[in-house]
C-alpha cells in the first residue's frame, strides 16, 4: 500500500507538483498521462499553477487533474472518471425536492406535517439531506454488491424498525413511522421511473470505479491527493484503498502535526470534534496507521515553523492527550507562534474593515499572496465591499447566493408586491428596481414612478390593488398625469394573470411560475431589449435561467396550492443555488486581483498563501452549530448508524488547523458582536489561549488592524458642530405670518426658516401609520359640515343627529381611497357625535346664537416702523352671541393648551384670532372676543370636553404685542433663525431636525 504525507508546514500543492515530477520518467509526454485526483476544482487550479512554477517557465504538458468534491460529505459530486458502469440516471435535485414536498404535504399536521407549501419544501430539503447522508455516510461496498440500487435506501431505512421505540418520546415514534412511509413512497417513485436517488448514484459510481481499478489497476501513475483530512464517506475510502494498493497508485494525505502513540490516536479517532478524527477514521478504513505514511517530497522548504502545527495539535488534543500540556518550553512555543496574531474586533463591520486593510497591506510586498478564509458569507461580502474602497476587486470563490442576485431579487419583489396588494413599499421596490422598465425608456419609467410616489404612495396606505391606486390618484389630483397613467397601464398589462394572489381557488404551482415569469419579463422589457434578455443575460443571469427551467420541470409534481402562498414557496426554491460573484467586477469593470482571494472552507483546502486571515472564529459560525435535524434525535442517529452531528465540527477544525499551520503569517480574527448579539470565540482559540498561558504566560500578539480600521474614518480633530443660525437679509424674509407660522417661529425658528424661506416641505413617509393629523382633519371637516347644515336655530335632536351622520359620512368619504383612515378613526368620529349634538343644543337654547361662522379666514396687516407684515388665521368657529360679543372656538383632538400657554405665547392661535376679530379681519365678523374656548374632541372614553379660558385677560392685546415682537425680530429684522432655542417648547422628531443636524450639535448638551 502506497500512502504518503506532506507535512502541515509545507505548501501542499508545491510539494505535490514536485513529487509528481520526481516520479515521472520520460519527459513531458509521460507527465500528460498522469492522473491527479483532488478534492476541489480550486485545488486543481492551484496545482496547475504549482506545476508551472516548478517548470520554471518551460513549456509543460500538464497531468489530467480531476476535482473530486464527492469524496467529502459536505459537497458530494459524482466521480468524473471514465471507468464507470452503465448506471441508471439520478433524479434531478429540484424534481426530488418537489416530489418529497408533495409527499410531505400528505403528512397530517398532528404528526408534524407542514402547514404551508413553503414548509413542505423546506421539510423536503431536510428529507433529501437525510437520504443523501444515509447513502454517503453509511453505504458500504458489501451491501452495494448484495442489494439492487432501487432497494438501497429502503434497506437502510428498514433499520428504523430496530430503534427500540419504547426508548424514545412519542413524537419520535410518530416521526419514524412517517419517515418509513415517506421513504417507501419515495423508493417506489424512483423505481417506477428507473431512476436512482442522488446519493445512491454517487456512491454506486464510486464503487464502480473502485471495482474497475480492482480488476484492472491504472496503467499510468494515478495520485489521489489531499482527500480525507476531515474524513471521507465509506465508498470513497474504499476507492482510496484500492488505489493505494495499485502498482501505479499513490494516496497523498496532509501530514500529522507530530507522531502520537496508539492510545492517543484511538482517542482522537473516537473524538468527533477533533481536527484529526476524520483522518484517523480514514486510515483505519484503509487498514493503515500513521506510521505507514511515508514522505512524499523532501525538497520543499517549510513556510511556517514546524512547531506551530505541533502547538495547534497539542492545544486541541482530547483529554487523553492533555498530559503534554504540562511540558514547559516557553521558548519553543514562542517561536511556534511567530507570525500568528490575534484580531479582536468590536463588531462585524470593524472586523471587515480591519481584514481589508490587512489584505491591502500584504500587497505592499511584491509577489505576496493573501487570503481571507471564512465560512461567514456576510463577512466575505463586507470585506469585498471594504476592499473596493482601496481599489481592489477580490476573487470571492464562494460566489453569491442566487436569491441575492439582482434578477432573482427582482423576481422575489414582484411576487411580494402582488401578494401585498400593491402596498407602497413593495410596489416602489419593484418600480425603482434597475431591471424594471415596463416597456418604456428607463428614465421615463423612473420619472413616472416618482410622480406616482408623490401623488399616491406617501402618507397612509391607499386602498389595495391597482384600482386603489387609481382611486387615490383621482382623490388627490382629480386625474393622474399622463406618465403616471401610462405606468399604471403598463403595470396592469404586464401583470395580467398575476395581479392577484388570493387564498383560493388553488392553482398548480407550475402555472403560477409561468405567470410570474411572464410578468417579470414584461416588466423588465425596454423599447430596445426584451425582458428575458435583460433578466437572464450574462454570467449572473445564466444560473437563474437554468434554475427557473429546472424549477418549471419540477413543479408539476406539486399539488395545486393557494396562490397567496406562492411568494414564500418561490423564495424557498431559490435558497441554495449560487451564482458567480460578479457584481463588483460588473460595477468596477476590473478583473479580480490576482494575489487576493476570499475563500470558503472547502475552496481553501490545500491552498497556500503568504498571509492567511481566518475570519469569524466564533461559536455557531466557525465552528457552526450542530443540530441532528428534524427526523432523528442524537441517540436515534447513533442507534441507526449515522455519524454524530459533531463530526461536522471535526471537519471544519481540520480546515482551521491546516490553514493556520502552513502560512508564514496568520491572523486569527473574531468579533465581539455579530448581528447585534454578543459572540463567544471559537473553542479552538480558547484552548490555544489556555495552552499558551500555561507556558509562562505566553499570549498571541494582538493585530494592530482593529486600530487601523477605527482610525481609517476617524477625523484628525473633532470640532463640535455649532447650532445652525442662518440669517438671510431682510429682503429675503417673508412678509406674511400664519398662526401655525407664529407657533413654529416661537418653538423652532430654524424650522420656520426651512419651511418659509427655503420653501422645503417634508414628504410624508411611505405607508404611514394612520395618526392624529388624519383624525384632526376628519373632525374639522365633520364639524364644518354639521354646523353649516345646522345654522343658528336648533332643529331638534333627531334632525341634528341626521345632520351629524351626514356630515361625518361626508368627511369620511373624502378619505375613501385610504381605508386605514376609515377603519382607525371612523369609530372615534362616531363617538364624538353625541357630545357635539348635546353641546350644540345647549348653545342654541333660547336663541343664544346670532351667527355661526365656520372655517373662516381672517387677514390683517400689522403696521410697524420697519414695514408691514400680513397676519393670517383660519378660525375653526366664530359664534356671534345674542348677549353681545363673539365666542372663538378651536377644536383640539390632542393635547389642549393651558391658560399659561396662552399667556406666555406658547399657544398663540386663539389670541391671534381674537386680535383679528377686533381688527375686523374676518368677513362678516368684527367685535370683541367675549369667550375663548377649546373643544377637546378625542372620541375616547370621554368623547369631548369644553375648556374655557379666562375672560378677564386681554388676549387680543397680548397677541398684537407678541406678533409685533416676532415680526420685528425675524421678519423685518436680522435675527438669526436658531434651531430649537427653547428645547422644552419644541418636540423632538420635527420635519427639519435632520437639516438642523440636531443630533450633532446637541450631543452632550441635554437638548437632543
Amino acid at each position: 500500500m502506497t500512502l504518503h504525507a506532506i507535512p502541515p508546514q509545507v505548501p501542499f500543492l508545491e510539494a505535490l507538483a514536485l513529487g509528481v515530477l520526481d516520479r515521472v520518467p520520460g519527459g513531458a509526454e509521460a507527465l500528460a498521462r498522469v492522473t491527479v485526483l483532488l478534492p476541489t476544482r480550486r485545488a486543481a487550479r492551484g496545482l496547475r499553477e504549482a506545476f508551472l512554477r516548478a517548470a520554471g517557465g518551460r513549456a509543460l504538458l500538464l497531468p489530467r487533474m480531476r476535482a473530486l468534491a464527492g469524496l467529502s460529505t459536505e459537497e458530494a459530486e459524482e466521480l468524473a472518471l471514465p471507468d464507470l458502469l452503465d448506471l441508471p440516471p439520478a433524479v434531478a435535485p429540484l424534481a426530488r425536492q418537489s416530489v418529497l414536498a408533495a409527499m410531505a404535504q400528505r403528512i397530517p399536521t398532528r404528526a408534524g406535517g407542514p402547514a404551508t407549501p413553503e414548509q413542505a419544501w423546506l421539510l423536503a430539503g431536510e428529507l433529501a439531506r437525510l437520504f443523501d447522508e444515509i447513502a454517503l455516510e453509511e453505504a458500504d461496498v458489501a451491501m452495494l454488491e448484495r442489494e439492487p440500487p432501487e432497494r438501497f435506501a429502503e434497506v437502510w431505512l428498514a433499520r428504523l424498525d430496530g430503534l427500540v421505540p419504547e426508548k424514545h418520546a412519542t413524537h419520535w415514534q410518530i416521526t419514524t413511522t412517517v419517515l418509513r412511509a415517506v421513504a417507501t413512497d419515495w423508493n417506489d417513485w424512483l423505481k417506477d421511473r428507473g431512476l436512482l436517488d442522488i446519493g445512491v448514484r454517487r456512491v454506486k459510481a464510486l464503487a464502480a470505479q473502485a471495482a474497475a481499478w480492482q480488476r484492472d489497476p491504472p496503467a499510468e501513475m494515478t495520485v489521489a491527493a489531499g482527500i480525507g483530512a476531515g474524513g471521507t464517506i465509506p465508498a470513497a475510502a474504499e476507492l482510496l484503498r484500492v488505489l493505494a494498493a495499485a502498482p501505479q497508485g499513490h494516496v497523498v494525505l496532509q501530514g500529522l502535526p507530530e507522531p502520537v502513540d496508539d492510545a492517543l490516536w484511538e482517542a482522537i479517532r473516537v473524538a468527533p470534534t477533533h481536527p484529526l478524527a476524520g483522518q484517523a477514521r480514514l486510515l483505519k478504513a484503509l487498514g493503515a496507521v500513521p506510521a505507514d505514511l511515508t514522505p512524499w517530497h523532501d525538497g520543499v522548504p517549510a513556510t511556517a515553523p514546524r512547531d506551530r502545527a505541533v502547538l495547534l495539535g497539542r492545544a486541541l488534543h482530547p483529554a487523553e492527550g492533555l498530559s503534554s500540556w504540562t511540558e514547559r518550553d516557553p521558548a519553543r512555543w514562542r517561536d511556534a507562534v511567530r507570525g500568528v496574531t490575534r484580531l479582536h474586533a468590536a463588531e462585524a463591520q470593524q472586523e471587515a474593515a480591519a481584514i481589508a486593510l490587512l489584505l491591502r497591506e500584504a500587497m505592499e510586498t511584491p509577489e505576496a499572496r493573501a487570503a481571507l478564509i471564512t465560512p461567514d458569507r456576510d463577512l466575505a461580502r463586507r470585506v469585498s465591499a471594504e476592499l473596493a474602497r482601496h481599489g481592489i476587486t477580490a476573487d470571492d470563490s464562494a460566489g453569491e447566493p442566487l436569491a441575492e442576485t439582482p434578477a432573482a431579487a427582482f423576481l422575489r419583489l414582484i411576487a411580494r408586491m402582488v401578494a401585498e396588494d400593491f402596498a407602497p413599499v413593495p410596489l416602489l421596490a419593484v418600480l425603482k428596481h434597475p431591471l424594471c422598465a415596463g416597456g418604456m425608456e428607463r428614465a421615463d419609467w423612473l420619472a413616472a414612478a416618482r410622480a406616482l410616489e408623490r401623488a399616491a404612495l406617501r402618507g397612509p396606505r391607499p386602498a389595495p390593488g391597482l384600482s386603489g391606486l387609481r382611486a387615490s390618484l383621482t382623490a388627490t389630483r382629480g386625474a393622474a398625469t399622463g406618465s403616471v397613467t401610462a405606468l399604471l397601464d403598463a403595470l396592469e398589462a404586464a401583470l395580467a394573470g398575476f395581479d392577484v394572489l388570493p387564498q383560493s381557488p388553488a392553482r398548480p404551482p407550475a402555472d403560477l411560475l409561468a405567470a410570474h415569469m411572464a410578468a417579470a419579463e414584461a416588466l423588465a422589457a425596454t423599447p430596445d431589449l426584451p425582458g428575458g434578455l435583460r433578466l437572464y443575460a450574462g454570467e449572473e443571469g445564466e444560473p437563474l435561467a437554468r434554475h427557473l427551467h429546472d424549477l418549471s420541470e419540477a413543479l408539476p409534481h406539486l399539488p395545486p396550492m393557494a396562490p397567496a402562498d406562492w411568494p414564500d414557496l418561490f423564495e424557498a426554491s431559490l435558497a441554495g443555488p449560487v451564482a458567480p460573484s460578479l457584481r463588483a467586477v460588473r460595477n468596477r469593470g476590473d478583473a479580480p486581483h490576482p494575489r487576493i482571494a476570499i475563500l470558503g472552507l472547502l475552496e481553501a483546502r490545500l491552498q497556500s498563501f503568504d498571509r492567511v486571515i481566518l475570519g469569524a472564529l466564533e461559536e455557531s459560525v466557525w465552528p457552526q452549530a450542530t443540530e441532528p435535524g428534524p427526523w432523528m434525535s442524537r441517540p436515534m442517529r447513533g442507534e441507526f448508524g449515522l455519524p454524530e452531528p459533531e463530526a461536522r465540527i471535526g471537519r471544519v477544525a481540520a480546515d482551521f488547523l491546516y490553514a493556520a499551520a502552513a502560512a508564514p503569517e496568520v491572523v486569527l480574527s473574531s468579533a465581539a458582536r455579530r448581528g447585534g448579539a454578543p459572540t463567544v470565540q471559537a473553542r479552538w482559540l480558547t484552548r490555544l489561549d489556555t495552552f499558551l498561558a500555561g507556558q509562562g504566560g505566553l499570549a498571541l500578539e494582538a493585530s494592530p488592524a482593529a486600530g487601523w480600521a477605527a482610525a481609517l474614518d476617524a477625523p484628525a480633530t473633532v470640532t463640535p458642530v455649532p447650532r445652525p443660525m442662518p440669517a438671510p437679509p431682510a429682503e429675503l424674509r417673508p412678509r406674511r405670518l400664519t398662526v401655525s407660522d407664529a407657533q413654529q417661529l416661537i418653538a423652532d425658528p430654524y424650522a420656520f426658516y426651512a419651511r418659509r424661506v427655503l420653501g422645503l416641505t417634508a414628504l410624508k413617509d411611505l405607508d404611514l401609520d394612520v395618526g392624529a393629523i388624519e383624525y384632526g382633519t376628519l373632525v374639522h371637516d365633520a364639524m364644518a359640515g354639521f354646523l353649516r347644515a345646522l345654522g343658528t336655530a336648533w332643529p331638534g335632536h333627531d334632525a341634528a343627529r341626521a345632520a351629524w351622520d351626514r356630515a361625518a359620512a361626508a368627511a369620511l368619504d373624502k378619505h375613501a381611497d385610504r381605508p386605514g383612515i376609515l377603519a382607525f378613526w371612523g369609530p372615534r368620529l362616531s363617538n364624538i357625535g353625541g357630545f357635539v349634538i348635546e353641546e350644540e343644543a345647549r348653545l342654541r337654547a333660547g336663541g343664544g346664537l346670532l351667527a355661526c361662522l365656520v372655517e373662516t379666514k381672517g387677514v390683517a396687516r400689522l403696521r410697524m416702523a420697519e414695514g408691514e407684515v400680513e397676519i393670517e388665521a383660519r378660525a375653526d368657529r366664530l359664534d356671534h352671541l345674542s348677549r353681545g360679543g363673539w365666542r372663538v372656538v378651536d377644536y383640539k383632538t390632542g393635547t389642549v393648551p393651558r391658560e399659561k400657554d396662552l399667556l406666555e405665547g406658547a399657544a398663540p392661535q386663539l389670541p391671534i384670532e381674537a386680535w383679528l376679530l377686533a381688527e375686523g379681519a374676518f368677513a362678516d365678523a368684527q367685535g370683541e372676543a367675549a369667550e375663548l374656548l377649546y373643544w377637546s374632541l378625542t372620541g375616547g372614553e370621554q368623547a369631548g370636553e369644553v375648556k374655557r379660558m379666562k375672560a378677564d385677560e386681554d388676549y387680543a392685546a397680548l397677541a398684537r404685542e407678541r406678533l409685533m415682537a416676532l415680526a420685528a425680530r425675524w421678519l423685518l429684522g436680522g435675527a438669526p433663525f436658531a434651531s430649537r432655542p427653547h428645547p422644552a417648547r419644541s418636540a423632538a422628531g420635527g420635519d427639519y431636525d435632520h437639516l438642523a443636524r440636531i443630533e450633532e450639535w446637541s450631543a452632550g448638551t441635554g437638548e437632543g
